[in-house]
């Protein structure tokens, strides 16, 4: 099974979203060349909190997987963010992740002027 951060990248990519280049979608830190200009858009993915669930005889079955998911937003303008946050969050709900906070504000790169949006998913997946 791939990681859960690998799974939500490649829904991304898969999206073909016009606004962002796959290239500009990380599951780790930004590269040290990435544009601190703000003039890119790139999407950061993070794993974020997970737990076990569903005990039987003291064994897990299920991990709920937690993803961070940062996108933020070239500072051209060209993009209506509010658009892009509806398209990102039906798409993951259309593929089985639930949307923890998905109305959490936006908010201001204070180095790059970017408006960022964050996402934070959850998926179950059985183990057992």
């Amino acid at each position: 099974m791939k990681l859960p951060i690998n799974q939500v990248a490649d829904l991304l990519i898969d999206a073909k979203l016009p606004w962002i280049d796959e290239q500009n979608i990380f599951t780790s830190n930004v590269t040290p060349d990435e544009d601190t200009t703000g003039k890119t858009t790139f999407i950061r993915i993070q794993d974020a909190v997970s737990q076990l669930t569903d005990h039987a005889n003291n064994l897990a079955s299920t991990i709920s997987a937690g993803v961070e998911v940062q996108i933020f937003f070239s500072t051209d303008g060209k993009i209506n963010i509010f658009d892009a946050k509806v398209t990102v969050l039906n798409l993951f709900q259309e593929n089985g992740w639930k949307v923890q906070r998905p109305l959490q504000p936006d908010s201001t790169d204070p180095d790059t002027k970017q408006r960022t949006v964050t996402f934070y998913i959850m998926k179950d997946f059985h183990i057992r």
